[in-house]
């Protein structure tokens, strides 16, 4: 379908804005994926407020363009599917690589996270990030355990002195 200036012009602000607001973004190959397939996984990600896009290449490096996701520029490269993350930074890349388990020809190519470029070797970086609620209990595990221990030391230490003495 051949899309005029002015159409092509509110795909590219509407996408742009997505991308600005976005916490994360993951590129992937689309060679070899149906229509299907790709509704499937879009309705998956809306569930995580993940936004799924398939636009030219072209116009993804104009989007993605002045964000924290540019560095994903050299990677827009054949046919492009790229996930924005919305609520935590993971959901992209925790989704893209759940559906790469169960199809072998869809390839993740790489990632954008706080600015940084993410290869699709470390994409599992990504993707086991913690959500909120997960960082805060590993968090107050962590002190309380840590709290706890330092307590018996010092109680410890207290008590031999004294027998000590």
């Amino acid at each position: 379908m051949v899309l005029n200036l002015q159409k092509k012009e509110e795909i590219v602000c509407k996408i742009h804005e997505t991308a600005k607001k976005s916490l994360s973004a993951v590129v992937a190959s689309l060679d070899g994926i149906t229509v299907n397939e790709v509704t499937k996984l879009r309705k998956e990600a809306r569930d995580l407020g993940v936004y799924i896009h398939v636009v030219r290449n072209t116009l993804m490096r104009k989007i993605v363009e002045h964000t924290p996701l540019s560095c994903l520029q050299d990677i827009l490269i054949g046919q492009n599917i790229i996930a924005f993350s919305m609520c935590q930074p993971r959901d992209s890349a925790r989704i893209f690589v759940k559906f790469n388990k169960n199809h072998k020809h869809f390839k993740i190519k790489g990632a954008a996270f706080e600015g940084k470029f993410i290869p699709a070797l470390k994409i599992n970086l990504l993707s086991d990030l913690p959500n909120h609620e997960e960082a805060i209990s590993r968090l107050m595990t962590i002190m309380k355990t840590s709290s706890i221990e330092n307590l018996i030391r010092v109680l410890y230490v207290l008590s031999n002195q004294k027998t000590k003495l």
